[in-house]
């Protein structure tokens, strides 16, 4: 059985704040990116994991994938990581995987907002925000791990 200890929303994926912040801070056998466009691409997949450090497992999966590589029947601690809120919505909505989701960066993009330092979201991304909460899904804002952390309710 798989443990997530943390999915995180990140549209950097891997970077300083998860490998020096978050990394440090969490025990994790496996981190796993969400995402079927850097799935398709293996020039940046490989970047992607090479950018990871060496004692980590990396996998970068499609929603389908992951929901099958999640029940399968090796026990590992996760860090997932995914661009978009609607990537989660449309996994829940398959499999009630999560219980809560970090919000840690969404950048700026046509007709989105900024509703916390570098989190910005337009309407569809405030609406699977909401769906997931419906969800029973708790979703917070924490940008390192020695901040606290915000719900999202309080937001958006």
């Amino acid at each position: 059985m798989k443990n997530i200890i943390l999915a995180r929303i990140d549209d950097r994926l891997i970077h300083g704040q998860i490998t020096i912040g978050w990394l440090k801070k969490i025990n994790v056998d496996t981190v796993v990116i969400v995402d079927e466009e850097l799935r398709k691409n293996s020039f940046l997949s490989d970047m992607t994991k090479n950018a990871a450090p060496d004692n980590y497992k990396i996998k970068i999966l499609t929603e389908k994938e992951f929901i099958d590589y999640y029940d399968g029947q090796e026990s590992e601690d996760l860090l997932v990581l995914s661009k978009r809120p609607q990537i989660y919505e449309s996994i829940q909505n398959k499999s009630r995987i999560f219980k809560e989701i970090n919000i840690g960066n969404i950048g700026s993009k046509e007709k989105s907002k900024k509703i916390y330092k570098s989190i910005y979201m337009n309407e569809e991304e405030k609406k699977s925000i909401k769906n997931l909460l419906e969800k029973d899904c708790s979703i917070y804002v924490q940008i390192l791990p020695e901040d606290s952390k915000i719900k999202i309710e309080k937001l958006i």
